[in-house]
């Protein structure tokens, strides 16, 4: 269900994640529409008041009707974009687990439980903001670049959950060869994020080696799986240049070969 002509309030000044990210997540879920979204930011009572969704600001949480603050909550873990998040999942039934844990982090930066790096997401948001924060009309073009910004990324999570279990399906029905110690999973086509299913804390950690065909430059692709998910550390030896190899990786986790028999020709030495 879309809110349609939708007047948001904000907080004035300067913004942060929170509240950049709830916007986003209000457009990517077609809470709101974007023709028809105007966004206020101010402090001034009678403004929030009047608003159909109110964001960060107002002293009120209310799903019924869309107030979103958080900072009258004391000792509060959530900020205005988990509520939001919350609220969403409630209506949608959604479930993205990427989601989750991103706007848990975004949760615990603002409310001062864990701070986030100086080269994370609350970082790169806050260097949308003008200089002069008191700049009404330059703030507000910097807030509409900001929700762009965390939109796209938003749109990323939600595609990667989507691929995910493209991915899982593929790696279900591909083939895996024993060869000697080794066993090789033969994707049937390229699966993206198979990195995140096959590693040594996966039901795949028996897997040494992943390989895959590039039919646009007819060779074929070799990677180490890692030794548990989004970790650089190999999980089983590392590769090493030889003459059927057009190229390895320096760091001996990833190859190329005019074919796949030539990998295989290696691996049985």
């Amino acid at each position: 269900m879309t809110i349609k002509k939708s007047q948001l309030v904000t907080h004035d000044g300067s913004f942060h994640a929170d509240e950049v990210t709830a916007v986003a997540l209000l457009l990517l879920y077609k809470i709101v529409d974007s023709n028809q979204l105007e966004i206020i930011r101010t402090r001034n009572i009678d403004l929030i008041k009047q608003a159909d969704i109110v964001l960060d600001v107002g002293g009120i949480h209310d799903i019924k009707t869309c107030r979103f603050d958080h900072h009258q909550i004391k000792d509060g873990q959530v900020s205005s974009v988990g509520m939001v998040w919350s609220w969403i999942k409630q209506k949608t039934c959604e479930e993205s687990p990427e989601i989750d844990a991103f706007v848990l982090a975004i949760d615990k930066h603002d409310c001062g439980i864990e701070k986030m790096s100086d080269f994370s997401f609350t970082a790169i948001i806050a260097a949308y903001n003008c200089a002069d924060l008191f700049n009404e009309k330059q703030q507000q073009l910097a807030f509409y670049d900001a929700f762009k910004m965390a939109l796209k990324f938003l749109t990323h999570l939600q595609k990667k959950q989507l691929q995910l279990k493209r991915s899982a399906k593929i790696i279900a029905v591909s083939e895996v060869k024993e060869i000697g110690k080794n066993k090789v999973l033969i994707l049937s086509e390229y699966a993206p994020s198979w990195p995140d299913l096959v590693h040594g804390e996966s039901k795949y950690t028996e897997i040494t080696h992943v390989l895959w065909f590039v039919k646009e430059k007819n060779q074929w692709c070799i990677q180490i799986p890692s030794d548990k998910k989004n970790s650089f550390v190999m999980g089983h030896p590392k590769l090493n240049d030889d003459d059927n190899a057009i190229f390895i990786h320096q760091n001996g986790f990833f190859g190329v070969y005019k074919s796949k028999e030539a990998f295989f020709d290696m691996l049985g030495q």
